[in-house]
């Protein structure tokens, strides 16, 4: 009866064991593949920061070299010759407009 206590407590010893070596090495594969993830995280993080300044150079001598004309009849803004977007009319106007109407009529 003796030997099948120390049976089963080699075979937990073992099992003990072989559970805490998998969970040491799926912990070391996570933190390898963390660490690899952080890595490329960086090196694009630098990439976009590299980008936006780029972008941000090209904006500023694009707005130092752009000339803007608008056409306060057509409500288009032009650069450069070319009609760029259409302008809203502001939204003010025909609430007024619309007040004036309402004051004009007899009561």
């Amino acid at each position: 009866m003796r030997a099948d206590w120390r049976l089963i407590a080699v075979a937990l010893a073992v099992g003990a064991f072989v559970i805490a070596a998998v969970l040491i090495w799926n912990r070391s594969r996570i933190w390898k593949r963390i660490r690899t993830i952080e890595t490329q995280l960086s090196k694009m993080q630098n990439e976009i920061t590299a980008v936006l300044q780029v972008q941000a150079a090209l904006i500023t001598r694009l707005n130092v070299n752009s000339k803007v004309e608008t056409d306060p009849g057509s409500g288009a803004v032009e650069i450069g010759g070319n009609v760029a977007g259409q302008t809203m009319s502001p939204a003010a106007a025909p609430a007024q407009h619309e007040s004036a109407k309402s004051a004009k009529l007899p009561e």
